[in-house]
């Protein structure tokens, strides 16, 4: 028995596991400091208008280069020659780029002549707008050392970025204001391609890039607009709840409270995600589908018990939480806080599972098409539910969602796994 664990755990090291999640961890908790941090060095209104900014901007963000940084991870794994592997990367950090950088002159365009909610918060759009651009270039390159087994360089980059934006946000928030997290970020991005450019040289130095034929193309775009589908709207559905609180409450404290409340909770899914990274590449390479079905259950109640236990823990100190890191002007937020830890163990712990591993068996059409209708539910649900009951319809509509498409996930992937 001890064997047989000490061996799993050299097969989880070996392929790349422990890097993935102690780095996906590390992030998390730069991240959260950092978000501590920015809290208490800029004001309520201050931080109102940066949170509508990258709103905003986590539309541009979440088609993530029409899901080419995605693509790659297939197309650039699976390349016969490194001829064909580079020729799939520029035209992915290219094009993708391109996506996102039109995107992002809209949601320009879009405050400039529109009445927004919050008109003070032109000016931090105006400053991010080419961060979703430079933040896809950063997407695709950790996208393409994964393809290659680069899972320490993956990791080393994802925590370099986090560690800049940390310790950048204290030196220019101190210096320029709220305006200061834009060049933090984009500062953290450049270091970051800088140390990822001498490991992805040995795959692309001295190479010459195949010209990609018709077919090739429409094979890559058809792949790549698949994992925008079956992703873009699940990543979605938060981003239209902060839309409507925005538009039907029209308050900066709540806008304040509500991304105070969410902030803690949300950070369950990065467990599930780190699980999901590993066993992605498993599970598509498993042919026996009976066998992805037994492998599927050991790893949904695994994710599931830990994130449950986690999940309980942080609600019952949700009001000491709040208090020791945010201050007590946010003590107000703690009931809502506790809403979201429930409702974020739902998404981590039982609906993320068979939603990412559906692709996984090739079965992308339904993944697709529950994402579309699950964040079209979200978004006619939330609005009654917070126009009826105020901020905390927000968690209830999103709770209510995660259950319903959950189990609708979970019977699909275990049809799909055991027919004939």
């Amino acid at each position: 028995m001890i064997q047989t664990i000490s061996s799993k755990i050299k097969e989880l090291f070996k392929g790349g596991f422990f890097h993935i999640f102690v780095g996906n961890t590390l992030v998390k908790m730069i991240a959260f400091f950092s978000f501590i941090l920015i809290v208490r060095l800029v004001n309520k209104d201050d931080y109102a208008y940066l949170t509508y900014a990258d709103n905003l901007y986590n539309y541009v963000i979440s088609f993530a280069g029409l899901g080419m940084t995605s693509s790659i991870l297939k197309y650039c794994a699976a390349a016969k020659s490194k001829e064909e592997d580079k020729a799939y990367f520029l035209f992915a950090i290219k094009y993708g780029s391109l996506f996102e950088a039109v995107l992002s002159l809209i949601v320009v365009l879009y405050v400039t002549v529109s009445i927004i909610p919050f008109p003070e918060a032109k000016g931090m759009v105006y400053v991010l707008v080419l961060y979703p651009t430079v933040n896809n270039i950063l997407s695709t390159l950790m996208g393409y050392l994964r393809a290659h087994g680069e899972n320490r360089a993956y990791a080393k980059a994802a925590v370099v970025q986090t560690t800049c934006v940390f310790a950048g946000s204290i030196i220019f928030v101190v210096m320029f204001g709220i305006n200061g997290i834009a060049l933090a970020r984009y500062c953290a991005i450049g270091i970051a391609v800088f140390l990822m450019i001498p490991v992805s040289s040995k795959y692309l130095k001295n190479v010459s890039a195949n010209h990609l034929t018709h077919k090739e193309i429409k094979g890559f775009m058809t792949m790549s607009i698949s994992l925008t589908m079956s992703n873009l709207f699940s990543l979605i559905m938060p981003i239209n709840e902060m839309t409507l609180v925005n538009e039907l409450l029209r308050n900066e404290v709540i806008t304040s409270n509500y991304k105070i409340a969410i902030m803690i909770p949300s950070q369950l899914s990065f467990f599930t995600q780190s699980i999901i990274v590993y066993y992605f590449t498993i599970v598509a390479k498993t042919e026996d589908k009976k066998k992805i079905w037994d492998i599927s259950k050991k790893i949904g109640f695994f994710t599931a018990v830990i994130i449950i236990i986690i999940a309980a823990v942080g609600a019952l100190l949700s009001p000491f939480i709040i208090t020791l890191v945010y201050g007590s002007r946010y003590a107000d937020a703690v009931a809502l806080s506790t809403v979201f830890w429930i409702v974020n163990a739902i998404n981590a712990a039982f609906r993320m599972i068979p939603m990412n591993f559906l692709p996984a068996i090739g079965v992308a059409k339904f993944n697709a098409i529950m994402a579309a209708v699950s964040c079209g539910v979200h978004l006619v649900v939330s609005y009654l539910a917070i126009d009826s009951f105020g901020i905390l319809g927000a968690g209830i509509a999103t709770g209510v969602v995660y259950i319903v498409s959950g189990l609708a996930y979970w019977i699909y992937f275990r049809k799909k796994c055991l027919e004939e």
